[in-house]
């Protein structure tokens, strides 16, 4: 069996009608060809009348016969028409009516059901009453309540009785329950940053080099995945210039100029300056 090959645009496949051309083509022509004859006989200046006439039958065979990117010039500016003219931005609005099966619904709750919940919780609220422990206070347990209760320094501790056995418990003072517990203190970052783009969504995995005036490097930084990155290692006050590197190269940044100073409490935000 013979292979034939398919055309590649079938829906878009016109049929030559009139000679080489298609309808459309010969109507291009045909249209254009009466307007420069009219363009013609308006102009009375006899170079500038020829001019036109000449463009406007140029216009008509572009029309016709020159295409671009496989496609006619009318395609092309009607497209081109849609894009100016449609809008660049869409935003969600949650607007979903309930189902009609759901709508006008009531609930009557049923009296019965009411009166024996009441009577339930009222009958569980006086067996919880007749079955109660009554717990009787003993003296040992109210004097270990009172050791417990009072504060460390109220306590003294006096020193065993020396008893014959193996061995004797030690004493101690309540100065050393008293003392204070130094704890450490948090380490906090010399600076911090934050990476973004234009529409304030933060970028992860950005290079930050930070350089000195000699245009050395003195710190490589890299935001994590919430765009933030931050230094512990203190630097000398002074004025450093940070160059922002993205390694998939969708973003591009400016390099900056910025004085650090010993103590930055308010964080470093850059934006990418990519297309909108």
């Amino acid at each position: 069996m013979e292979q034939h090959p398919i055309p590649r645009q079938i829906t878009t496949f016109e049929f030559k009608l009139i000679g080489f051309m298609t309808l459309k083509q010969f109507l291009y022509l045909i249209i254009s060809a009466p307007i420069a004859f009219v363009v013609y006989m308006l102009f009375p200046i006899p170079i500038i009348n020829i001019l036109l006439a000449i463009c406007v039958g140029i216009v008509g065979i572009v029309f016709a016969f020159v295409p671009f990117n496989d496609r006619p010039i009318d395609v092309l500016l009607r497209n081109f028409w849609k894009r100016i003219n449609s809008p660049t931005q869409y935003f969600f609005r949650k607007d979903n009516p309930p189902i009609a099966l759901l709508q006008n619904l009531f609930y009557v709750n049923d009296p019965h059901r009411v009166m024996a919940h009441i009577e339930s919780q009222k009958m569980l609220s006086a067996y919880l009453a007749t079955t109660k422990q009554t717990f009787i206070a003993n003296q040992k347990k109210k004097a270990v309540q009172q050791v417990v209760q009072a504060p460390i320094s109220s306590l003294r501790v006096n020193p065993p009785k020396k008893k014959t056995g193996i061995f004797h418990l030690p004493s101690f003072s309540t100065k050393e329950l008293s003392t204070p517990v130094t704890t450490t203190q948090e380490k906090r970052p010399f600076f911090i940053g934050i990476v973004k783009n234009n529409k304030q969504i933060p970028l992860p995995g950005i290079l930050i080099y930070i350089k000195d005036k000699t245009n050395q490097p003195v710190r490589l930084l890299k935001s994590n995945p919430h765009g933030v990155f931050a230094t512990y290692s203190i630097l000398p006050p002074d004025e450093y210039t940070f160059e922002m590197k993205d390694t998939n190269n969708l973003y591009f940044f400016d390099t900056m100029k910025i004085k650090v100073s010993e103590r930055n409490e308010r964080p470093i935000e850059f934006y990418s300056k990519e297309m909108l």
